[in-house]
């Protein structure tokens, strides 16, 4: 296929992007339990390779339905990327779909045949008759390798469009979306590049009021701004050649920046937590933490970075006001004179977990996440921060809307926006 396509039954020919559908199969991604998380990455990935993700069907195990959809997909796109039914269970009924609707015999693989055997055989289980479902395929289709399971994927092209069925488990749809089926797609035609840029310490209306005028000078290129707990994400999207460079793109992050500052805290797949890590290896520092409200989110954050030890030295979930004293250190006198929840509190719980852990910083969280607070002095939703360095402390007071478990996910986020930004301060000096 080229970036010059034909519109389905006949027609002018089409320029731009070539289009793209994705279907998730599984009755299980039509109830309140699951969402199709597949969709997303597939959406980057092929849109970075030039083909526009145009719709995104969910369809239940029926294998009628599933052929409707099937059908009217391969009649409005280029290509189709279903996801899932591929397994050894009765309601894994991919293959026969997509056989009835090309109308194409099912032939057992005896590669895959062996494959499958010697599977089960290098984790000394005999394989369950049923599992030799995974290796029909429909005639003609090339099998793609599954690295990380048994169920095979299957590329097949007809004259309408490209065909690709791939596992519904993400991890081995990922790995088999980057190494078999876009080295099999060709790159002719134009790409997306897209790009997020993470904002934290102010809301979606500002940052809406604030680049204005920026967003005026966007042109063509798409602009979005999503807003989550305690970050702001602005999306920006732009089509160009197969080896053309997105300079809108990168004119419009330059106004972005110059507008906003040190309110951006990263580009793309950026962290907080990641921004924070690099800030103190780049001075050779490491932070403690001292979590009230947090409940130990923000050390789950940290750890969950690789190489972390390097510049987490560790912290303690300080709940109780005996925790506060036992594992922070913290001065009693500070808590009968102003009380678990104050500045004063958040500052000696920085200071203290610094000390006791030998950490260049502390951070230190505590307040009320809800649903109830303190008379009218601390309502559900009072947050105090504190962060301690080698040049001294601050704290900052927050109140923070959502519940208990949106409040707590909001001041982890408030502490690492107000880490980094002491690091940056510290650095400038």
């Amino acid at each position: 296929m080229s970036g010059h396509s034909t519109l389905p039954g006949g027609g002018a020919p089409r320029t731009g992007p070539r289009r793209a559908e994705t279907i998730a199969i599984g009755t299980e991604l039509l109830g309140p339990d699951r969402i199709d998380s597949n969709g997303a990455f597939l959406s980057r990935a092929l849109g970075a390779h030039g083909y526009e993700v145009r719709f995104r069907t969910v369809v239940g195990d029926d294998v009628h339905e599933l052929e409707d959809a099937l059908r009217l997909a391969i009649t409005r796109v280029d290509l189709v990327v279903a996801t899932g039914g591929l397994g050894p269970t009765v309601d894994d009924l991919t293959r026969e779909a997509v056989a009835a609707v090309l109308r194409l015999p099912l032939e057992e693989d005896a590669a895959l045949v062996r494959e499958l055997e010697e599977r089960f055989r290098r984790h000394g289980r005999p394989m369950p008759p049923s599992n030799l479902r995974q290796a029909q395929v429909p005639r003609g289709a090339e099998v793609l390798p599954n690295k990380l399971g048994t169920a095979p994927g299957l590329l097949l092209r007809t004259d309408r469009a490209i065909l690709a069925l791939l596992p519904g488990v993400p991890s081995e749809m990922e790995r088999m979306t980057l190494d078999a089926l876009l080295p099999r797609l060709d790159k002719t035609g134009p790409r997306r590049v897209h790009r997020i840029i993470k904002i934290a310490g102010t809301n979606e209306s500002d940052v809406d009021h604030r680049l204005a005028a920026v967003h005026k000078t966007a042109g063509k290129v798409g602009w979005t701004i999503l807003a989550g707990a305690g970050q702001i994400e602005i999306h920006l999207t732009e089509w160009t050649t197969p080896r053309g460079k997105a300079t809108e793109i990168e004119r419009l992050d330059a106004g972005i920046a110059a507008v906003l500052g040190d309110d951006v805290f990263g580009r793309n797949e950026d962290t907080l937590e990641e921004v924070v890590g690099r800030l103190l290896v780049s001075r050779r520092h490491t932070v403690a933490a001292a979590e009230s409200i947090t409940g130990g989110r923000i050390a789950r954050r940290f750890t969950a970075v690789p190489g972390a030890s390097n510049w987490f030295a560790g912290g303690g979930v300080v709940y109780t006001d005996a925790a506060k004293r036992v594992l922070a250190d913290l001065d009693a006198a500070i808590l009968e004179r102003h009380g678990a929840v104050s500045a004063e509190a958040a500052i000696g719980l920085a200071e203290g977990i610094r000390r006791r852990l030998g950490a260049d910083w502390g951070i230190a969280t505590t307040g009320f996440a809800g649903p109830a607070g303190h008379r009218d002095t601390h309502p559900p939703g009072t947050v105090i921060l504190g962060v301690a360095g080698p040049d001294g402390s601050s704290s900052r007071r927050l109140l923070l809307p959502g519940t208990r478990t949106v409040v707590q996910a909001r001041a982890a986020q408030a502490a690492l926006d107000l880490l980094r930004r002491e690091l940056l301060r510290a650095a400038g000096k």
